[in-house]
């Protein structure tokens, strides 16, 4: 017999739908100047992306420093990723 993805989904063979990703996603956002021109800026980021069953669900950007990465940075990042894998656990 064959199983299918669906058929060992729902036996409880693969687990959960819950998935965490992590995306580099810098942010442009338009903005005048002090002259009043049209302007765009560019922040560095990471965007943590919670999907279920295929479908975004939430996601969470963080800034990330431009030159380097600060201890702040890295601790948000540790937070956003362990509230994500928790709630990718739940339906497990």
């Amino acid at each position: 017999m064959r199983h299918t993805w669906d058929s060992r989904r729902k036996a409880g063979v693969l687990g959960t739908d819950r998935v965490v990703q992590l995306r580099w996603e810098p942010r442009t956002v338009a903005v005048d100047d002090v002259a009043g021109y049209p302007s765009t800026l560019t922040y560095p980021g990471i965007a943590v992306v919670r999907q279920c069953a295929e479908r975004v669900v939430g996601e969470v950007w963080l800034p990330v420093g431009e030159e380097e990465p600060t201890f702040a940075d890295d601790e948000a990042l540790i937070a956003a990723l362990r509230t994500a894998w928790s709630w990718s656990q739940t339906a497990a």
